[in-house]
Protein backbone atom coordinates (compact mmCIF):
# COMPACT_ATOMS: atom_id res chain seq x y z
CA UNK A 1 0.00 0.00 0.00
CA UNK A 2 3.03 2.61 0.69
CA UNK A 3 4.35 2.31 -3.14
CA UNK A 4 1.25 3.68 -4.34
CA UNK A 5 1.49 6.92 -2.00
CA UNK A 6 4.89 6.98 -3.43
CA UNK A 7 4.25 6.10 -7.51
CA UNK A 8 2.39 8.95 -7.79
CA UNK A 9 4.48 11.67 -6.77
CA UNK A 10 7.32 10.01 -8.49
CA UNK A 11 5.39 9.63 -11.52
CA UNK A 12 5.01 13.43 -11.22
CA UNK A 13 8.51 14.14 -10.68
CA UNK A 14 9.20 12.13 -13.82
CA UNK A 15 6.64 13.88 -15.83
CA UNK A 16 8.11 17.41 -14.56
CA UNK A 17 11.97 16.65 -15.51
CA UNK A 18 13.79 18.66 -18.27
CA UNK A 19 12.42 18.49 -21.85
CA UNK A 20 9.22 18.87 -23.92
CA UNK A 21 8.74 15.53 -25.92
CA UNK A 22 8.88 11.96 -25.52
CA UNK A 23 12.84 11.20 -26.91
CA UNK A 24 12.97 7.38 -25.75
CA UNK A 25 14.65 5.60 -28.73
CA UNK A 26 14.34 1.83 -28.27
CA UNK A 27 16.34 0.86 -31.37
CA UNK A 28 19.34 -0.29 -29.24
CA UNK A 29 17.16 -2.42 -27.63
CA UNK A 30 15.87 -6.26 -28.90
CA UNK A 31 12.95 -8.73 -28.01
CA UNK A 32 11.37 -7.86 -23.86
CA UNK A 33 14.05 -5.04 -23.86
CA UNK A 34 12.46 -3.45 -26.06
CA UNK A 35 8.96 -3.54 -25.78
CA UNK A 36 9.69 -2.57 -22.05
CA UNK A 37 11.51 0.51 -23.15
CA UNK A 38 8.16 0.88 -25.46
CA UNK A 39 5.89 0.82 -22.48
CA UNK A 40 8.32 3.98 -21.20
CA UNK A 41 7.49 5.18 -24.91
CA UNK A 42 3.79 4.91 -24.15
CA UNK A 43 3.95 6.35 -21.20
CA UNK A 44 5.71 9.60 -21.67
CA UNK A 45 3.70 10.06 -25.48
CA UNK A 46 0.25 9.19 -23.21
CA UNK A 47 1.23 11.78 -20.52
CA UNK A 48 2.24 14.34 -23.15
CA UNK A 49 -1.53 14.15 -25.05
CA UNK A 50 -2.94 14.09 -21.28
CA UNK A 51 -4.52 10.79 -21.90
CA UNK A 52 -4.71 9.57 -18.31
CA UNK A 53 -7.38 6.97 -18.76
CA UNK A 54 -4.98 5.30 -21.74
CA UNK A 55 -2.41 5.18 -18.58
CA UNK A 56 -4.25 3.21 -16.12
CA UNK A 57 -5.87 0.61 -19.11
CA UNK A 58 -2.74 0.03 -21.50
CA UNK A 59 0.47 1.09 -19.33
CA UNK A 60 0.03 0.53 -15.53
CA UNK A 61 0.10 -3.42 -14.08
CA UNK A 62 -3.58 -4.36 -12.03
CA UNK A 63 -0.92 -4.59 -9.12
CA UNK A 64 -0.17 -1.06 -8.86
CA UNK A 65 -3.67 0.38 -10.03
CA UNK A 66 -5.21 -1.46 -7.31
CA UNK A 67 -2.50 0.15 -4.71
CA UNK A 68 -3.57 3.47 -5.87
CA UNK A 69 -7.25 2.58 -5.12
CA UNK A 70 -5.84 1.04 -1.78
CA UNK A 71 -4.29 4.35 -1.05
CA UNK A 72 -7.59 5.90 -1.78
CA UNK A 73 -7.35 7.40 -5.30
CA UNK A 74 -8.67 6.47 -8.29
CA UNK A 75 -6.31 5.67 -11.21
CA UNK A 76 -7.80 8.12 -13.75
CA UNK A 77 -8.24 10.91 -11.50
CA UNK A 78 -4.95 10.29 -9.69
CA UNK A 79 -2.98 10.44 -13.65
CA UNK A 80 -5.12 13.52 -14.90
CA UNK A 81 -3.80 15.41 -11.35
CA UNK A 82 -0.02 14.05 -12.31
CA UNK A 83 0.00 14.31 -16.05
CA UNK A 84 -1.94 18.32 -15.28
CA UNK A 85 1.28 18.85 -12.54
CA UNK A 86 3.84 18.21 -15.17
CA UNK A 87 4.78 20.47 -17.71
CA UNK A 88 7.31 18.17 -19.51
CA UNK A 89 7.50 14.53 -20.57
CA UNK A 90 11.13 13.37 -21.67
CA UNK A 91 11.67 10.01 -20.42
CA UNK A 92 14.98 7.97 -21.96
CA UNK A 93 15.45 4.53 -21.31
CA UNK A 94 19.41 3.85 -20.92
CA UNK A 95 18.75 0.37 -19.68
CA UNK A 96 16.45 -2.93 -19.21
CA UNK A 97 17.01 -6.07 -17.49
CA UNK A 98 14.81 -8.72 -18.08
CA UNK A 99 14.44 -11.36 -15.83
CA UNK A 100 11.43 -14.36 -16.58
CA UNK A 101 8.39 -12.00 -16.42
CA UNK A 102 9.82 -8.68 -14.12
CA UNK A 103 11.83 -6.65 -15.70
CA UNK A 104 13.28 -2.74 -14.26
CA UNK A 105 13.97 0.22 -17.03
CA UNK A 106 16.75 2.81 -15.62
CA UNK A 107 14.98 5.93 -17.35
CA UNK A 108 17.16 9.12 -17.63
CA UNK A 109 14.67 12.09 -17.31
CA UNK A 110 15.98 15.08 -19.38
CA UNK A 111 19.42 15.36 -20.80
CA UNK A 112 21.11 15.26 -17.11
CA UNK A 113 22.46 11.89 -16.30
CA UNK A 114 22.03 12.60 -12.29
CA UNK A 115 18.02 12.77 -12.61
CA UNK A 116 17.58 8.78 -13.22
CA UNK A 117 15.02 6.25 -11.72
CA UNK A 118 14.13 3.34 -12.11
CA UNK A 119 10.48 1.23 -13.25
CA UNK A 120 9.46 -1.57 -12.50
CA UNK A 121 7.24 -3.95 -15.52
CA UNK A 122 5.69 -7.42 -14.99
CA UNK A 123 3.99 -9.40 -17.94
CA UNK A 124 0.49 -9.15 -17.77
CA UNK A 125 -2.08 -9.44 -20.19
CA UNK A 126 0.03 -11.03 -22.86
CA UNK A 127 2.58 -7.83 -22.62
CA UNK A 128 4.65 -5.48 -20.47
CA UNK A 129 2.84 -3.60 -17.74
CA UNK A 130 4.39 -0.89 -15.76
CA UNK A 131 4.25 -2.26 -11.31
CA UNK A 132 6.18 0.56 -10.05
CA UNK A 133 7.36 4.09 -11.76
CA UNK A 134 10.54 5.98 -10.03
CA UNK A 135 12.60 4.23 -7.05
CA UNK A 136 16.23 5.71 -7.31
Amino acid sequence: MRRAFIAVPALALLLSACGTAPETSNSEFKGDEAQVAKVVDDLSAAASRGEAEKICNDILAAQLKTEIKSAGGDCVTEMDRVIKDASDYDLEVTKVDVKGTAATATVQQGEDAKNTSTFSFIKEKGGWRASALGSS
